[in-house]
């Protein structure tokens, strides 16, 4: 799924986003979606939307955010 609102990141680079955590950090603080800049947001820095529609390589980076286990 490619990206609704110009003003968010590339999907492209929607796991390097998660896996260095400064962007996922800014989304939170922010309240703002990584991909759509939907609100509100996940621990991991997406809106319900976008998390829902992430493929098997985006969910398996995400996950530790979901689960709390990254800060």
């Amino acid at each position: 799924m490619r990206r609704m609102n110009s003003e968010g990141i590339e999907r492209s680079k929607l796991v390097d986003a998660l896996r260095d955590g400064r962007l996922v950090s800014l989304a939170r603080r922010r309240d703002m979606c990584l991909l759509c800049r939907g609100n509100p947001v996940t621990d991991a820095g997406l809106c319900e939307g976008c998390l829902a529609n992430l493929t098997d390589d985006e969910i398996h980076v995400a996950t530790p955010w979901i689960e709390g286990v990254r800060p």
